[in-house]
């Protein structure tokens, strides 16, 4: 059973390591791993999921933030509103469908929660197991969209934000 804590600055290249793993999987990240190292850093903060002392799960939660797509679609139609955006939540190929996943998500909402945020999250169409894992845990579609990346690269996406207490 997997258990979750702060991510420190020398679980980073295990968490790029794992990153690598999932991209040649499932192709996400979608922009690729060339960065990770530098795109874990820019985290505001972080969890890795742990089993038997070796790191297997990841993920952020940054700053709400004009550049991420999903936050303007929220804040239209929520104005003022505090939220924060879950991040860079991956898991190693060999240890899913064991709840680290789910355990992840739920660390960054009771962060968010002791904030008074909830949380946005923006999951590619061709991510529906991590679509359908939003939605068994409550979070609440509120938008489509289309994620841009690369050099005119684009990918349907829909945005979800974490359920009320």
């Amino acid at each position: 059973m997997a258990s979750i804590r702060r991510r420190n600055d020398e679980d980073i290249p295990a968490c790029v390591e794992i990153m690598k793993v999932v991209y040649q999987s499932s192709g996400y990240p979608v922009g690729g791993v060339d960065n990770a190292l530098n795109e874990l850093r820019t985290d505001d903060c972080a969890w890795v999921a742990e089993d038997n002392g070796v790191i297997i799960g990841h993920v952020a939660m940054n700053r709400a933030r004009e550049d991420y797509v999903n936050v303007p679609l929220w804040l239209e139609k929520h104005p003022g509103a505090d939220v924060a955006v879950l991040a860079r939540l991956f898991v190693d190929v060999k240890s899913r469908g064991r709840g680290a996943a789910t355990k992840l998500i739920r660390t960054v909402e009771e962060e968010a929660r002791n904030k008074g945020q909830r949380l946005l999250i923006l999951a590619l169409v061709k991510d529906q197991n991590a679509i359908r894992l939003y939605r068994s845990l409550g979070w609440e579609h509120y938008a489509t969209t289309v994620f841009r990346y690369g050099e005119g690269k684009e990918i349907g996406a829909e945005c979800f934000v974490s359920p009320l207490a």
